[in-house]
This record gives C-alpha cells, sequence and structure tokens, in this order.
C-alpha cells in the first residue's frame, strides 16, 4: 500500500493566504469539482490548535467546472465544518476560483467540536467554548489538513473508511 497522497488532484498552487469569503474548488476525481468557502481566517479563542488557522465549509455541489453556482449556501454541507491550515492551497489541492459575503445562513450553520471519540460528552464552539446542546453537524476538535479534507470526501462521496 501506498502512502502516497490520491485522494484529491492538485491544480494551480498558490502562496495567497485565503480571505473570509473566498471560493474554492477540490477535485476529488478528474474534472469533479467540490466547492468550498472559506468562512473565518484567523481563528482566535482557547483552542490553540485553531490559532491562526481557517474555517472551512464544503458545499455537496458537483460541478464539471470551476464556476461558482448561485447561491451556494443554499447547498447541503458534505461534512461538518472543518479549521484546515494553508497547505491546501500551498500544494494546489484548494484552488480559489472568487470571494462572495459570508451570507446569514453560513453565519449561522449549527456546528461544534467534540474532544473524545467514545462518548462525545464534552463539546465546543470555534472559539473553544463548551456548548450544552449537539450541533447538527459534529467533528473532532482537531486541525485538519487537505489530507483529512480529502479522506472525508472521499468517505462520503465513495463509503471509504479512514485507513
Amino acid at each position: 500500500m501506498s502512502n502516497e497522497f490520491s485522494e484529491l488532484i492538485a491544480m494551480k498552487k498558490s502562496r495567497k493566504k485565503p480571505l473570509e469569503g473566498d471560493v474554492f474548488v477540490i477535485q476529488p476525481m478528474e474534472n469533479h469539482y467540490y466547492f468550498g468557502k472559506v468562512i473565518k481566517t484567523n481563528i482566535q479563542g482557547k483552542n490553540l490548535n485553531f490559532q491562526g488557522m481557517n474555517l472551512i465549509f464544503i458545499y455537496n455541489i458537483l460541478s464539471h467546472n470551476k464556476e461558482i453556482p448561485r447561491n451556494i449556501d443554499e447547498y447541503e454541507l458534505l461534512f461538518a465544518p472543518t479549521v484546515v491550515n494553508f497547505q491546501g492551497w500551498l500544494k494546489g489541492y484548494f484552488e480559489t476560483v472568487g470571494n462572495q459575503p459570508i451570507s446569514i445562513k453560513e453565519s449561522n450553520i449549527d456546528f461544534g467540536f467534540f474532544d473524545d471519540y467514545e462518548t462525545h460528552d464534552k463539546l465546543y464552539n470555534l472559539e473553544g467554548e463548551r456548548i450544552s446542546h449537539k450541533p447538527k453537524y459534529l467533528d473532532f476538535v482537531g486541525l485538519a489538513s487537505y489530507g483529512y479534507v480529502g479522506r472525508q470526501v472521499h468517505r462520503v462521496l465513495y463509503g471509504k473508511e479512514y485507513q
């Protein structure tokens, strides 16, 4: 088995840091694009892993071109909001294709993070503060990379489990 990353196809590399509202594409298969959006940059809060990083949404929108669909915020998320570093852009796995203001709907998406795979009993918001309700979207409280995003996309789209 190869350790080479193959879940996303590299496109155009960029050294430019993403901005809030940047819409980007990922390509899990040749000419199959899914759209993501940068919701928050330079995250601050109690979770030191998230400091200075980016909150992204990946939408369940398949396209065969990089043209941003209308009303991107009307689509469901492919998986829970994720905090990522900058490597996806640096290595070309995330390609920015435009910028749109963050919508009210996007600002109000109910998501959180848990810190225990077994119990899911300690839930946190983006700033690292405890929350008391189980949000609609829930993910492990940790910094992710393009590799995690690629594995999540393949798990959701193709039913593949983590390796």
